[in-house]
């Protein structure tokens, strides 16, 4: 079967792009033809091209047929269904929050749509239309237990506690950073705001701890660590045999369960820690995440069947421009509120050095000489 699978943005090691990844690496472990298209590329797209997989920028470097296609987002949705009208058409729903990545609602665009957690299922139910009435297939978010969990664990130095996340504030760091310490662990942080990292294998095997949000939860949990929720949403505490429904019909995304934990709540749940919670957290993921199992039903479901939609296939193209336009606007929404959240902060630096006792006493012993170069 000749798949070709389209993310609009394939440049950094994010939740998306590193589903992108698995998907396509086991499909073509499987022995079919995947092509990945992606007009916007960088590190990612590089390490997948390294691992045999093509990817693609123009849709001119694209196949004139394929037998079916695997959209990550609404751009991408809408432009292979007009490259490819006779194709099966899937499309992988990875967000209720971000507009680009919510389901056409047009018939016939996508013959069904895949949801990796019942918060995110919830919210395309709830669409006036969600992909035209494609049919919603709960699926569970995929790892590479090969590539997670072979490594062993930590025997020496002080416990470690890996703090992964792209949207962790100076603020944020700081604040977690303090808390991790208070409870006995070293911090170490990754991110596109901290410090980068393109192998998470290696940063989760040389970590006790991992917190965090979404896919790297579960990638922790495949590398045999204790896995605390936590993140910009807030924190529901450790995955645990108990806890895992809950959060795993959440998405790990720290809205499972009501309430806030304050810092000393934290303070004491990490210090709670106990590395047995990685040896359960591996059995879990081995049971429910396998990568390989994910893909032999998505490949059932990509060879699919009949479907009753009428097919509304006209100006697509033109569709799927003004999604691109949409999230650009939504990009640069999001980089001003940066850039007014850091201008607030070097604002108060500044007044607090006006304040400060030091600055008043230096004005007091300059003055003299500001009284003379004003007379002259």
């Amino acid at each position: 079967m000749r798949v070709v699978i389209g993310v609009h943005d394939f440049a950094s090691f994010a939740g998306t792009e590193t589903y992108t990844r698995t998907v396509s690496l086991e499909l073509a472990r499987f022995g079919h033809e995947v092509i990945i298209h992606a007009p916007n590329t960088g590190e990612i797209a590089e390490a997948v091209r390294q691992e045999g997989i093509p990817v693609v920028e123009s849709e001119d470097d694209l196949p004139a047929a394929c037998d079916a296609t695997l959209s990550q987002d609404t751009i991408s949705a809408f432009a292979l269904a007009g490259r490819f009208p006779d194709a099966r058409r899937l499309m992988v729903v990875h967000s209720d929050y971000f507009m680009h990545q919510s389901p056409p609602q047009l018939a016939g665009v996508c013959h069904a749509l895949v949801v990796m957690n019942d918060r995110v299922g919830r919210f395309v139910e709830s669409l006036a239309s969600p992909g035209g009435r494609s049919p919603v297939l709960r699926m569970t978010q995929p790892v590479d237990l090969k590539r997670f969990g072979v490594r062993g664990k930590r025997t020496d130095g002080r416990p470690r506690a890996l703090v992964l996340g792209n949207y962790l504030s100076p603020d944020s760091v700081a604040n977690i950073s303090g808390i991790c310490v208070d409870a006995g662990l070293e911090p170490v942080f990754h991110g596109e705001t901290t410090t980068r990292v393109s192998t998470p294998e290696h940063a989760i095997a040389d970590a006790d701890v991992v917190l965090g949000l979404g896919r790297c939860i579960v990638e922790a949990m495949a590398g045999g660590r204790a896995a605390y929720v936590y993140g910009i949403t807030g924190s529901d505490g450790w995955v645990t045999g108990e806890s895992y429904e809950a959060l795993e019909s959440d998405g790990f995304g720290a809205t499972a369960f009501t309430g806030v934990a304050g810092r000393n709540q934290l303070v004491a749940d990490l210090a709670a820690w106990d590395p047995k919670m990685g040896a359960t957290n591996r059995l879990i993921a081995t049971d429910r995440h396998d990568a390989a199992a994910h893909t032999v039903e998505l490949v059932g479901h990509l060879r699919g069947g009949s479907t009753d939609q009428e097919a509304i296939l006209e100006n697509l193209d033109e569709l799927a421009r003004l999604v691109e336009a949409e999230r650009l606007s939504w990009s640069r929404y999001v980089e001003a509120l940066g850039e007014i959240q850091e201008l607030r902060r070097e604002l108060g630096q500044a007044e607090s050095l006006l304040a400060s006792s030091r600055y008043r006493i230096g004005s007091l012993l300059a003055a003299p000489l500001d009284a003379i170069r004003r007379r002259r």
